[in-house]
């Protein structure tokens, strides 16, 4: 590929330097349109909320916050960067994991939704504040992610109320006087298949009946989380986004009718599905090894792009101006470690010194999980809209990485 919208890769290679992230502003607004349309043709009262650790550049999040989208937030400082970018409270998730107290006194004066990763969470929390509303996550004991490190549910995970514990859980609340209440579910991360999600609502909501018809209350909110994929490879197949509402709404109102729900609020909160195919890691080769094997050396790594060395996910990449793909070649960093490789295997044209390498869909889980590891500093990020391009973020330097030292 040559070009990013519609300007070319080079001419932002020379503007702005390399490693560089750039992400493409029309993409990510069709990416949020298509979904949320989708869902709320099926069911109206479907909300979507950004997961702001897939991407938390300031930009990115104001630009969902002008389209409409909540936000999912993770941490204190997720929840601060996305009431700066004009989020309100009625918008906005909280869903953390061993929240500590600092955690929720940082939260108690909001009015936000809160998911509370487990009964001692609420045990916690009940030191610091009292809510009006709680929701537990569940975790109903499957879980499925495009690879092991991203399955968020299941017998080995580390997220979640076992559902066997569920309505303990909600017990414990109503007997501290808290009466409003909503759920939640998140399973796995990059699944690429609409029965799949099916399968899992359909359990979050027998879980739900079971807990909350023996209490003796209704659910305000439902919030099945994320998990919607992107193909990272060639001869993956999209999500068939169109099946998945479909089948998820039309589980979704006959269980709630047959339970008595009503019409309660269905809660999306996608990361990948919305900036992950919108998002391009534009890098220069360093050096070219004739070893063992093909070695491609570029000016990103593990520290820059940390996926594929932590849980062996894949990224398509094209090298600017050359076509075919004729030499197996490894994509590396710079990183003195052997598992910096971006790309294994991979065909590609002749590659020289001074090539100009795309790495594709990374828009999610890029710059927000890279590091000054080898104290390399972190890469620009920048914003495209059409045929313009801004600057969204600097490149650090050295004198930003000293700022935190005591001389």
């Amino acid at each position: 590929m040559n070009t990013i919208g519609n300007i070319d890769i080079k001419e932002l290679v020379n503007q702005y330097g390399t490693p560089l992230y750039v992400y493409n502003k029309q993409q990510i607004i069709e990416n949020y349109n298509n979904l949320k349309n989708t869902f709320t043709k099926f069911y109206p009262k479907t909300s979507v909320h950004f997961s702001v650790k897939a991407n938390s550049n300031l930009h990115i999040l104001k630009l969902f916050n002008l389209l409409g989208a909540g936000a999912d937030c993770s941490s204190p400082f997720e929840l601060k960067l996305s009431r700066l970018a004009g989020f309100e409270d009625n918008r906005i998730l909280y869903t953390g994991n061993y929240e500590s107290l600092d955690d929720f006194s940082e939260i108690k004066t909001t009015e936000i939704k809160i998911n509370l990763d487990d009964i001692t969470s609420f045990n916690r929390l009940i030191k610091v504040f009292r809510p009006e509303r709680i929701s537990f996550r569940i975790n109903p004991g499957i879980g499925r992610g495009g690879y092991e490190g991203i399955t968020t549910a299941g017998s080995d995970a580390k997220f979640g109320v076992p559902y066997e514990k569920a309505q303990s859980a909600y017990q414990l609340a109503k007997d501290y006087g808290i009466n409003r209440f909503g759920i939640h579910m998140m399973t796995g991360s990059n699944n690429l298949e609409p029965y799949y999600f099916a399968e899992v609502v359909e359990k979050l909501l027998l879980i739900s009946n079971n807990i909350f018809s023996k209490l003796g209350i209704k659910p305000e909110y439902i919030d099945i989380g994320g998990g919607f994929g992107i193909p990272y490879e060639e001869e993956e197949q999209p999500l068939d986004i169109e099946l998945t509402a479909k089948l998820i709404s039309e589980i979704y109102l006959e269980k709630c009718n047959k339970f008595g729900f009503g019409m309660p609020e269905l809660i999306l909160e996608p990361g990948r599905y919305l900036v992950a195919n919108a998002g391009y890691l534009i890098t220069r080769v360093t050096g070219v090894k004739k070893s063992y094997r093909n070695f491609a050396g570029i000016d990103a790594g593990m520290s820059t792009l940390i996926r594929p060395a932590l849980y062996g996910a894949k990224h398509r990449v094209s090298v600017y101006n050359k076509n075919g793909m004729n030499i197996a070649y490894n994509i590396c960093g710079q990183i003195c470690e052997n598992s910096d490789i971006m790309s294994r295997n991979v065909f590609l044209p002749d590659i020289e010194e001074g090539d100009i390498i795309t790495i594709r869909d990374a828009g999610a889980y890029g710059f927000v999980m890279s590091s000054n590891y080898n104290n390399r500093p972190r890469p620009a990020e920048v914003l495209i809209d059409n045929d313009k391009s801004t600057l969204i973020r600097r490149r650090e330097t050295f004198e930003d990485m000293l700022i935190y030292y005591n001389f």
